[in-house]
């Protein structure tokens, strides 16, 4: 069916990509925001289909974070000589007791508990008549040069919530970026699928504020001229960068090791729109919080030292030829959630920002091409 703000929607739920896209960060950003619905009217629901490949994926995290920390136990071990007493100690102190699956599920319905959120049976509301007939006409989600078997986990998942909201007379908003879920939205009477979960929170604000606040940030200027809010967007975006993980990248005609990675903020813009506007998701209104989200792209400058060495093909060992300080500009782009508080009728100044949450920051820079710095390995020698 076609979009329409008018529409009175009583739930929603997410997918299962929609939710990794957010990195299960189940209690930051935009999924913390789904505490909104907890003892409201809406109702947040999930399929058991969405619900097992979520627990899946989750688990699969569990156990390569595992995995990890057996592998540098093991090296500290080796390498490091540590103790292994000691070993002992810190694998007890980074071990969680359950399998896997256990341990996401745990996870799962302790977040559908915080947000008010419920799993519902497939079995009980997807209609296995209308699956098979959907199959075999190849109609939405199923699709023509596909492996149309791949495709029934997000039918039975779409029947269901059609099922449920028929049950109970609801339109659902359902967060999903696939095509085989807007396809079947198209011909749903309950469904209304978008392609983000701001933009499905803000459809449950009451519409005319949401249009009032966006037009008084940008009447205001809040996010286009300097002021406070500004200042402290800012910061927390360059406070962000520190101590980032950033996973370096560089060829060369020497071995080398790397070390010392930083990155530090230069600048930044907002998404806009086809009008050069700053793209604003309202994502909850209360009588006293507003909270929106804007993306920001992030132009940073990244540091890094290489140490240089060849091997000696007569002892086989390796010969250090000197280091080097490179540095290069990088930019990424991230979600800022932003936490308002103060009265928008009476100027940004007061206005404050209560809370700011920066979700992503730098993961990969990729140097090119480098080499000691002859100058510095001149001087050494």
């Amino acid at each position: 069916m076609e979009e329409d703000i008018e529409l009175d929607y009583g739930a929603i739920t997410i997918d299962n990509a929609s939710l990794k896209g957010e990195g299960y960060r189940f209690y930051e950003g935009i999924l913390k925001q789904m505490r909104q619905f907890k003892d409201s009217p809406v109702q947040v629901i999930q399929t058991d289909i969405v619900h097992n490949e979520a627990m899946k994926h989750i688990g699969q995290e569990i156990s390569n974070t595992r995995s990890s920390i057996e592998r540098a136990l093991r090296s500290a071990n080796k390498q490091l000589k540590i103790n292994p007493a000691q070993i002992d100690q810190a694998r007890e102190l980074l071990s969680v007791d359950g399998g896997e699956l256990e341990i996401a599920d745990q996870r799962l319905q302790k977040y559908y508990e915080w947000i008010g959120g419920k799993v519902i049976s497939s079995s009980d509301y997807a209609d296995l008549s209308l699956l098979m007939e959907l199959y075999f006409e190849t109609e939405a989600p199923f699709e023509t040069g596909k492996d149309k078997k791949n495709e029934f986990p997000d039918a039975i998942a779409l029947l269901s919530v059609e099922g449920w909201a028929e049950a109970n007379d609801l339109n659902v908003i359902a967060v999903s970026q696939d095509k085989g879920w807007t396809n079947y939205s198209e011909n749903s009477e309950r469904i209304t699928v978008v392609s983000s979960l701001s933009a499905a929170l803000e459809k449950f604000q009451p519409h005319n504020e949401v249009a009032n606040i966006i037009a008084s940030i940008r009447e205001d200027s809040l996010l286009d001229e300097p002021n406070h809010i500004l200042e402290q967007i800012t910061s927390a975006i360059s406070d962000s960068l520190d101590g980032a993980d950033i996973d370096i990248e560089a060829s060369s005609s020497f071995y080398y090791e790397y070390g010392d990675v930083y990155a530090t903020y230069h600048d930044h813009d907002f998404e806009t729109d086809e009008n050069g506007l700053v793209k604003v998701n309202i994502i909850r209104i209360t009588d006293e919080l507003i909270t929106l989200k804007v993306t920001a792209i992030v132009e940073c400058v990244v540091h890094a030292s290489f140490d240089f060495s060849v091997r000696d093909s007569i002892d086989k060992d390796y010969v250090g030829m000197g280091g080097a300080s490179c540095e290069m500009e990088s930019s990424y782009k991230t979600d800022v959630v932003i936490t308002l508080a103060g009265d928008f009728s009476d100027g940004i100044d007061n206005i404050d920002a209560e809370e700011i949450e920066v979700m992503e920051t730098l993961g990969y820079a990729d140097f090119g091409e480098v080499e000691p710095d002859w100058r510095s390995y001149e001087d050494e020698l």
